[in-house]
């Protein structure tokens, strides 16, 4: 079960309690709460490692975005070692390295770009997440100790 899963059960175990006649206060089979409780908690910790592991792949992403950019660079750098015997060939070469190098780098960038939006997202999906749980369990327990 997931986290929200859980909390949706603890809405439940709540709203199936004994309520106490001209109070706002509910009788709840505290075994049950403190399980659940301890069920939430439990899960936190894969939800923090699956944020953790987005966020490594996306440093990975980027790593080999600026490997593949590296590589066409020293590509390119290669085609104008081999094409400096002519001088106008010379020209053209440098002309289409260039271009290579700009739309290798353009390409890196916006991979990274993306990969850090990706991430980003995730990780604000998770952080909202995690505070309606916590907003939830504060909850809970404010209504608990009522």
């Amino acid at each position: 079960m997931d986290v929200i899963e859980l909390l949706s059960e603890l809405e439940d175990i709540i709203d199936k309690g004994f309520e106490i006649p001209f109070t706002k206060k509910t009788l709840v089979n505290k075994e049950q709460v403190m399980s659940l409780i301890n069920d939430i908690s439990i899960q936190l910790p894969d939800e923090l490692r699956v944020a953790k592991s987005i966020a490594e792949d996306s440093k990975r992403i980027i790593t080999d975005a600026q490997k593949q950019a590296d590589a066409k660079v020293k590509e390119v750098e290669n085609k104008i070692l081999g094409l400096i015997d002519e001088h106008e060939i010379t020209k053209k070469a440098v002309a289409n390295a260039n271009e290579i190098i700009a739309k290798a780098q353009k390409d890196g960038r916006e991979i990274r770009l993306a990969s850090l939006k990706f991430a980003d997202d995730i990780l604000e999906k998770v952080e909202t997440d995690f505070k309606a749980v916590n907003e939830r369990v504060k909850q809970c327990r404010s209504e608990l100790r009522k």
